[in-house]
């Protein structure tokens, strides 16, 4: 039999189901159709003594938000715990409930305002929640990224006596087990929530968080810990199924992952917006772990530990420490397309550490810096190092200030316009600051850049080596693009070997300090290289990109060497200047976008010594200007004087005065205007008659004068057996220059009034009068010849024959009374011959005659033509 309690609440229940019953008959219609209710349907009711059973439940709800859709089976609501308030039942048990949610397509976004969050109101649903709740199985459909997606699973909800609820909600993903935990605690202004995470039982994060009203917002604090997050790849598998639309794929997540956190948060509103998070006062700290590379997309596989903690008290968010250790490897996204070939890496690995305050901080960060070391290394086609101390900015604006920093990068091959180095390495010692604003290098002694080989079009250079140390870096920014930006300091440079047409292959060095700013600049260096060329340059670019360089060659002694000989290519090889000193001046100007650079050269020695080809010279004092400008160049000779040429004879002193202008494609083929050319010889005088000629016209006539020619020292310098004589030469040759070379055709030479003498006494020739009574009367008349008129014709061949048709008119006083004598005399001489037979006497220069006797060596075993 039921007992007096149990008939008690079996009355009761009855009673309360009849009015039930009865209200929802009355007005269950209106009910319905002012909440939107449109299905409401059940079966298979029944009552018993433990509580009321309900097969079947189904409900349909349409709004304007969308359409709600529940299906229950095996729905129990128990008497235990039961009251006359909502939720009446405090025990429900369900075995099956399907759950379906269709959002509207047209649901515009709200207008109003999110409402402030109220603590209490928030926690007052938690009243109407039942002691209990077990669905034994859940199925889901609600809206994701996707547009519909299901959920299946467990939902266990548990309230105590003190209104703590634990709603613990188990899910079934890919043949494993999601389990989620919500416990929440309800104060007088206060929420205390706890959020743990497992999967297949495996714990893998807990929340704990606490919500409280303070006079005008939300204070929120609350600790994270999942430092065991071995389930990483379930739980992206999970949320990516909800948040990650159908077309777009998350990037495989590693199995393991570790999060810590704690924060102390006060809102300044009461609503939950992001806006309102990020206006949040108060501190955080952070601490993740990624033990195995993680995809980030557009960014590479991330791996490694990270922490940061950070305050704030109002007016910016300050960071009190920040440690890393990161590593990205396999980069990937568009960045890296604007990353030189050569500059992209494997893998980047960044390490901060706290660290010391730095001495001597910038005012703006004396008392918001973050002392950090950085170590940051680069692997892949570039090896690249940076070690250094930090002091960077806590708070907004970002700024950084950096010292006791080295930067090393080695690569092992770099292109670039045309330029192709091979084992590039840097090694730069840096000091200096940065901000949204400016960015100030220092670089210390020791900054240097260098390649083993560094090769383009017309250059190469071996080992080369650029210094910096001392230089000062300084770039203006505006809006994170450069704007303005000087570099100065010092600028070492050497090669151990550099290459290039017009240079003999040897090494340079420059020294110089340079002024550069926005493409502009200017250069002051000393040059030299190995064969002790010394040079001072100066070299100017401005902003319109048109360079000026100036050269110049201080006073070089020659005594000690010719280092142009052993520096330029185009040095005459046959021209060596042993004595004497010489200094030069070049200035070379290059417009914007032009190839065609203008030159002016000045050139000055003075008491040059030396040999050109079979010839010595000596007291040589010219001054020479060279200008080239619109492929046109203008060779100015202002003075030439030489005390004496010797190619066999001695010629001088000489002089000469004389330009040439020729168009740089045909330099033979210009124009040449002498306005002096003279030299003494034989103690009389040889001129040119100044004047002008082309040499593009093909043959040029140059009129040359022989003035005061004395025969005694002809025969001196030319000496015959027995021949002996005075008398002085006047004459005209008329040189032709053209394809055959130097030719002379009816030339004139004749002796001055009152004429001369001549004594030629040979015993070969005595000898021959004897055997010959017609050339006895020559030979007698030769020994003692006083002539009155003496002329040649004079003609010059391209092969060096020299033809002489005499004429002399005289008399011996032996001979007849000195009766009057003509002679008709034809001399033929081959000048080069004659050259030679006098360069290789001892009264020339050891160099001459080895070049005379190399010369003869190859004319002799030189193939003859047929």
């Amino acid at each position: 039999m039921l007992s007096r309690r149990s008939t008690l609440r079996l009355s009761v229940a009855f009673m309360l189901l009849v009015v039930l019953i009865a209200t929802f008959y009355l007005s269950g219609r209106y009910l319905l159709q002012r909440n939107g209710v449109e299905t409401l349907d059940w079966s298979g009711i029944s009552l018993s003594g433990t509580g009321v059973h309900l097969e079947n439940l189904q409900l349909t709800q349409r709004s304007g938000a969308g359409t709600l859709s529940l299906h229950s089976h095996g729905l129990k609501l128990a008497w235990r715990d039961f009251g006359v308030s909502l939720p009446f039942w405090q025990h429900v048990d369900i075995d099956r409930l399907a759950i379906r949610w269709l959002p509207a397509d047209d649901e515009a976004p709200p207008t109003t305002p999110p409402a402030d969050l109220e603590l209490q109101q928030l926690a007052a649903p938690l009243a109407l929640l039942p002691r209990s709740l077990f669905i034994h199985k859940l199925d889901a459909a609600l809206p994701c990224a996707r547009g519909q997606c299901s959920a299946s699973g467990a939902l266990n909800l548990q309230r105590d006596e003190v209104d703590r609820t634990t709603l613990q909600l188990d899910l079934d993903h890919q043949a494993q087990r999601i389990n989620v935990t919500l416990a929440v605690q309800p104060h007088s202004h206060a929420l205390d929530l706890q959020l743990t995470l497992a999967v297949d039982q495996q714990p893998q994060m807990t929340a704990n968080s606490n919500l409280a009203q303070v006079a005008d917002g939300l204070a929120w604090s609350g600790q994270l810990d999942a430092t065991g997050l071995t389930q990483a790849t379930a739980l992206q598998n999970w949320l990516s199924a909800w948040t990650v639309p159908a077309d777009t794929q998350w990037p495989a997540a590693p199995g393991e992952v570790g999060v810590q956190g704690s924060w102390q948060l006060k809102l300044p509103g009461r609503e939950l917006s992001v806006d309102n998070l990020l206006a949040a006062t108060g501190q955080f700290d952070l601490k993740g772990n990624l033990p195995q590379p993680w995809p980030f997309p557009g960014l590479g596989q991330l791996q490694g530990q990270l922490a940061l903690a950070a305050h704030n008290d109002g007016e910016h968010w300050i960071a009190r420490r920040v440690e890393a250790d990161l590593q990205l490897s396999q980069p990937t996204g568009d960045w890296l397309n604007a990353v030189p070939a050569e500059l992209r890496s494997e893998s980047l690995r960044v390490q901060l550490q706290p660290d010391t305050p730095l001495g001597d901080l910038r005012a703006d960060l004396a008392e918001r810096s973050l002392p950090l070391k950085l170590v940051l290394s680069l692997q892949g086609a570039t090896h690249l190092e940076l070690q250094g101390r930090l002091a960077l900015a806590s708070a907004p604006p970002w700024a950084v200030q950096f010292a006791d920093t080295r930067l090393t990068t080695r690569t092992s091959k770099a292109s670039q316009s045309g330029w192709q180095a091979s084992d590039l390495v840097s090694e730069l010692m840096l000091a200096g600051s940065a901000d949204s604003q400016a960015v100030e290098l220092t670089l210390a002694q020791g900054s240097r850049l260098q390649a083993a080989a560094v090769r383009g079009t017309d250059l190469n250079a071996q080992q080369l080596q650029i210094g910096l140390g001392g230089s000062t870096l300084n770039v203006q920014l505006q809006a994170g693009a450069v704007q303005h930006w000087q570099f100065k300091g010092p600028l070492n440079l050497s090669t151990t070997r550099l290459e290039q047409a017009n240079l003999q292959p040897q090494g340079w060095r420059l020294q110089g300090q340079l002024d550069a700013a926005d493409l502009a600049g200017v250069l002051r260096a000393k040059l030299n290289n190995d064969s002790e060329l010394q040079l001072d340059l100066d070299a100017r670019l401005d902003a319109a990109q048109n360079l000026q360089l100036k050269a110049t060659l201080g006073e070089l002694f020659l005594r000690s060497g010719n280092p142009l000989a052993k520096t330029l290519v185009q040095w005459p090889a046959l021209l060596d200047l042993n004595s004497g000193r010489l200094n030069a001046t070049a200035n070379l100007a290059l417009a914007a976008g032009s190839n065609a650079p203008s030159v002016d050269l000045e050139l000055t020695g003075k008491g040059l010594g030396g040999i050109y080809d079979r010839s010595e010279l000596s007291g040589v004092d010219t001054r020479m200007q060279f200008k080239l400008a619109r492929q046109r160049f203008d060779l100015y000779v202002q003075q030439l004087k030489i005390q004496q040429a010797n190619p066999g004879l001695p010629i001088g002193p000489l002089e000469a005065r004389m330009r040439y202008v020729a168009p740089l494609s045909s330099a033979d083929q210009g124009t040449l205007e002498v306005n002096l050319a003279q030299t003494a010889l034989m103690g009389g005088l040889v001129t040119l008659t100044p004047g002008q000629w082309d040499l593009a016209a093909g043959n040029q006539l140059f009129p040359i004068q022989i003035r005061g020619l004395e025969l005694q020292q002809l025969f001196t310098l030319y000496p015959a057996e027995g021949l002996a004589g005075s008398g002085t030469l006047d004459g005209d040759l008329p040189v032709r220059l053209g394809p055959n070379g130097i030719e002379i055709e009816q030339g004139q030479i004749a002796s001055r009034q009152p004429g001369g003498h001549l004594q030629f006494s040979s015993d070969k020739i005595k000898a021959l009068g004897r055997s010959n009574p017609a050339m006895q009367l020559v030979t007698q008349s030769l020994e003692d010849f006083r002539f009155t008129t003496l002329n040649s014709s004079v003609d010059y061949d391209q092969h060096g024959k020299l033809l002489l048709g005499m004429r002399l008119e005289g008399q011996n006083p032996a001979i007849e009374n000195g009766r009057p004598i003509h002679f008709n005399i034809n001399l033929e001489e081959d000048i080069p011959k004659l050259l030679t037979s006098l360069q290789l006497t001892d009264r020339v220069n050891e160099i001459i005659t080895r070049r005379v006797q190399q010369r003869l060596l190859h004319r002799d075993t030189a193939p003859k033509e047929p």
